[in-house]
């Protein structure tokens, strides 16, 4: 004997598999369906695949379709009793009500009264869009939990790096991960780092990032060796870091040098 195949939920012509019945006197199994007017009816796996059973029997007009669903609500949506609409299936170009629902959302849509009375339709489509977009970020998040702002956990590289979300930093990825130092020493500074900027550990563990752990280095340098390159450099780098972050010992220090440059331009263009 085979597996049997689980036929809830499918459909077959007018008909909507709800649940499993038993067994009928030849020992079919059976299933409880129920179809687009509204009636119950019970149909053999086997005609029902086959195609032998499409529905309760409304198509040859042997059942009354006086089922009322006016005012009732399923979901989110609550049944109209202000008009339907009827639609031709293609089974057997028969002709079926649907009921007008309004949303909770405010949208408006059209069902069957089999797709709303099983549960197969509870939304105008609203719901569905909600929990795409909650499985999106599902995705995008992996197994862990989601805060309550929308961030998502740090994650670790390889490289021992931390990245931190934040999708709004000028840096962030396409996923919104920024690297935790560049976002802290960032937000120390006052401003974005530079194209030429880097951010170094101090203690070389890359996911210590206290503030205290970070230096701010400078990858730019002068092309060649040339002393006249050399001395335009370390002008462009008075310029370009003026006060900021130095401590008074470092301010003292180029305060001598720029009182010794001064000297030696004089000295140079014969003003001495």
């Amino acid at each position: 004997m085979g597996v049997l195949t689980n036929l809830v939920g499918k459909r077959f012509g007018m008909l909507t598999v709800v649940k499993r019945d038993g067994k009928n006197s030849s020992n079919h199994v059976t299933w409880e369906c129920i179809c687009d007017c509204g009636e119950v009816s019970i149909a053999t796996g086997n005609n029902l695949r086959v195609g032998h059973t499409n529905s309760c029997g409304c198509l040859k007009k042997t059942c009354k379709t006086t089922i009322d669903l006016s005012g009732k609500v399923y979901g989110r949506l609550t049944v109209q009793n202000d008009g339907h609409r009827t639609k031709r299936t293609g089974v057997r170009m028969a002709h079926i009500k649907e009921w007008r629902c309004l949303c909770v959302c405010g949208g408006e849509t059209y069902v069957t009264t089999g797709h709303i009375t099983t549960g197969h339709t509870n939304s105008c489509g609203c719901w569905a869009k909600e929990n795409a977009r909650k499985l999106a970020y599902k995705n995008l998040a992996g197994k862990k939990k989601v805060a309550p702002n929308g961030t998502l956990p740090p994650r670790k590289t390889k490289e021992g790096y931390v990245r931190v979300h934040d999708k709004n930093h000028p840096r962030a990825c396409k996923n919104g991960f920024v690297f935790e130092h560049i976002k802290i020493i960032s937000e120390s500074l006052g401003r974005d780092l530079l194209s030429h900027e880097n951010v170094h550990h101090l203690n070389g563990d890359r996911a210590d990032n206290r503030i205290e752990n970070l230096e701010l280095w400078s990858k730019s340098q002068p092309c060649g060796q040339r002393i006249a390159d050399k001395l335009k450099h370390a002008v462009f780098l008075i310029n370009e870091y003026s006060g900021e972050g130095l401590e008074k010992s470092t301010l003292d220090e180029l305060v001598l040098a720029s009182e010794i440059i001064n000297k030696r331009i004089s000295i140079i263009t014969g003003e001495l």
